[in-house]
Formats: C-alpha cells, structure tokens, sequence
C-alpha cells in the first residue's frame, strides 16, 4: 500500500512539472515517515552507497567525450560523409539526418546531445528546403534515440551496475538492435519522401564518400577503441571512458582545430551540471527502488504477471507494454533503477538473458525518450523547429510504429542481440 502511496505521489510531482530527482526522492521521503519503521538517515546513507561505484565514473567521462567531440567540430563531417552516403536519395535530408545519427551515437552515448548537434544544423536546414516541420521533428527525435542503443551508451552502464552484468556485452549487443532501427527510420523516410516528393540533396559521388570516410575515420575510430580494449580486457569500460576523453581532446584540439583551450571550462561547467542532474536521479531512484525492495514490490509484480499468463510470448508482450507506458512517464536513468530489480527476475524465470533484457529496458525506454509527455528529445527538437508537441503526433506515429517492430524481433529473436556478445566474448 506503501509503494503505490509514493508512485501516485510521485506521478502527481511529475504533472506540476517538478524535476524527477525531486519526484522521486520527495515521494520516496514521505513514504518512509508514512511508514514509520525507519529514520530518514537511511536515504542519506543509500544515496552514498548509490554513487559508490566505479563503473558509474564512465558517464560523466562518456558526457565529456560527447561534449569535446561535438564542439571539436565532429558534427559537421559526420554530416558531410552521410551527405556523401545517402544525399542522392530522395528526401536526402532526412536520411541524413538518421544516418549522422547513427554515426553519432558510437561517439556520445547520449540521445539528447545527438538532438542538440545534430538537430540544430538539420532542422533548419530541412526546414529551408521545404520539408514540413513536422516530419522534420518527428525524423530529428526518433533518429537521436539510436544514440542510446549503438555503443557507447550511457543507460547500459546503468543498466551493468543495476543488472550487475558485463557492460561491454551490453555494448556489443546494441550493435545490430540499433542498425536495425536506423533502418527501420529510413524505410519510414522513404515512404514519406516519395509521397511528398522531397528533393534530392546530392549526385553520387564515389571521390566524395572516399573523402568523407577519411576525413571522419580518426572520430569515428573512438568507438573502436573502446570496444576494442573492452573486449580485449586491455581496459575496463570507466577507464575506456578515460582513454576515449583525452583522444577526443587531442582529435579537436589537433587534428579539427575548432577546440579551443579557452573552451574547456565552459565544457567542464556544463559536463558538471549534467552529471549532477543524473547523480541525483540515481540517488533518489535508489531510495525508491529501496522502498519497493521492503514493501516486496518485486515479488507482488512477479507473481501478477506470471498469474495473468503462463505463455512466455504473452509476458514478454506484458514486459513491453509496461515499460513503454513507463518511458513516457519517466526519465530513463531512474527508470532503470527501479524497474530493473523489479522486471529482471521476471525475465530472467522466463528464460530471457540478461544482456538481451538491457536492450529490450533500454530500447523501451528510449521510446519514451519521443513520446510525449516527458519525450525529451521531441521537446529538443519541437523547440529547434519553433513547433508544437500536438501538430507533430501525425508524422511521429509511423516512426513510433517502425521503432516499437524492431523492439518486437529484439524481444523475441535473442540471437540479433546476443550474436555479437557471443562471438567476441563467449556466453
């Protein structure tokens, strides 16, 4: 009764549109003094025990590899070899910006920095030459979602701590997962572009894609040396995280030459900010998954599904269902605190691998990352695009539908997320 006190209290936080580290930590709190078994002392000593890990120093590193490659000027040829790949396709804008997407999650780990980067020279751009604003957005935010499946990715550390599970598994799972839905956007794209005739951006030019690829190659290898020394057991993903910092330094500071060194406090400050907004979120997402652990949460969930349906297809599809309404309501790092000792066992009894749950919580919460009302990568770029949330729902519902196929063949095919894992790493 505890429990769906402080879940009430909380979504009724989130309405009046309070941050969700307070939403969380604000209801957590008074669930407890509710209950009266325990001294608020508690949560203080939770929030440390929270942030007590090693692993978690690779998100403020992966935010920082972001942030120096993006004003490192990595953005623009990123944009320029995907010009190169797809621009002569009809609608070349929007594939584009799907593919730069695709380019730019193995580098930034983070769907919203992609929004910012990428949505901020594109939509623009696609605007000038005609596109509507609505597909506009909708391509923009579902495409910027990818960042969190192709590796590095920010939400599978936090799902390897939650889970307890080897991260660079996690990021070789996304892998094929998150082609897939790149895919999955273009075929979308082309459908729209031939309906409403959108231009051809580019010829075909096999000098320019071998330029482009050059020119790209020394960011685009970041990803391969982190997964490369992962996997190698050279390093550990925290200090893969280090190592891709300082190269990501050296890459802007001499090899693109945008990176200034007067820029660096400024990345700094805002790398700084950003952590502490995620910090938080997992502290007091702890206080909550910790408070469900005493009210036995876990268990009372578990038995529901299990009672609703013994048919494995049947709760996968219930798993999904509920994570999906969760993404739209949560931000995903909290989500993945509380929810994932909660489903995990259900999972895990139904026979589905641990690495291969992490893809599915985090391609289901990634949804929510689009769909309103919390969607932060829609709210990003409805703002770039100086349009509302409503006039975009029309043009999103074909990206949502092509996004929630492939969650379906993640969910049901283990083998497209754990062929990766178990060729370079074994079982």
């Amino acid at each position: 009764m505890i429990a769906v006190f402080v879940l009430i209290l909380a979504l009724g936080l989130m309405t009046i549109n309070l941050p969700i580290a307070f939403c969380t930590g604000l209801a957590t709190a008074a669930g407890i003094l509710v209950m009266g078994k325990f001294s608020l002392e508690i949560l203080a000593q939770k929030m440390v025990t929270a942030l007590d890990s090693f692993t978690f120093i690779a998100i403020p590193l992966f935010i920082l590899t972001g942030r120096l490659m993006a004003l490192g000027g990595i953005t623009k040829d990123l944009i320029r070899l995907s010009t190169a790949l797809v621009g002569f396709l009809r609608g070349g804008l929007a594939y584009i910006n799907i593919v730069a997407s695709m380019f730019f999650a193995g580098i930034t780990g983070s769907a919203s920095s992609d929004t910012a980067s990428i949505g901020a020279i594109l939509i623009p751009a696609m605007i000038e030459k005609k596109y509507s604003k609505e597909f506009t957005v909708a391509v923009t935010a579902t495409s910027s979602t990818i960042g969190i499946v192709i590796p590095p990715s920010i939400p599978m550390v936090i799902y390897g701590v939650a889970a307890a599970e080897s991260i660079g598994k996690l990021f070789l799972a996304g892998f094929i997962p998150g082609v897939m839905i790149g895919f999955a956007l273009m075929l979308v794209t082309w459908i729209h572009s031939r309906k409403h005739n959108y231009p051809v951006e580019t010829t075909f030019n096999l000098k320019e894609i071998v330029i482009s690829i050059l020119r790209s190659l020394p960011a685009l290898m970041t990803v391969v040396i982190l997964l490369g020394g992962i996997i190698s057991g050279v390093f550990t993903p925290t200090e893969a995280a280090g190592i891709a910092v300082l190269y990501s330094f050296l890459l802007g500071l001499f090899y693109y030459r945008e990176l200034k060194l007067k820029d660096i406090p400024g990345i700094l400050l805002e790398v700084g900010i950003t952590t502490g907004i995620v910090a938080l979120m997992i502290a007091t997402a702890t206080w909550m998954g910790y408070l469900f652990a005493i009210e036995r949460v876990p268990h009372t969930i578990s038995q529901f599904i299990i009672s609703l349906s013994s048919s494995k297809i049947v709760i996968i599809l219930l798993i999904n269902v509920l994570l999906l309404f969760i993404g739209m309501w949560m931000d995903l790092a909290p989500a993945m605190i509380i929810f994932t000792p909660i489903l995990l066992p259900i999972a895990q009894a139904i026979g589905i691998n641990t690495v291969q749950f992490g893809i599915i919580m985090v391609i289901n919460l990634g949804i929510g990352l689009f769909t309103p009302p919390v969607g932060v990568c829609l709210f990003m770029a409805c703002a770039i695009a100086k349009t509302s949330i409503t006039s975009v729902i029309k043009d999103l519902f074909p990206f949502f539908l092509s996004m929630v196929i492939v969650l379906l063949l993640v969910s049901y095919i283990p083998s497209i997320s754990l062929f990766l894992p178990s060729i370079f790493m074994g079982k």
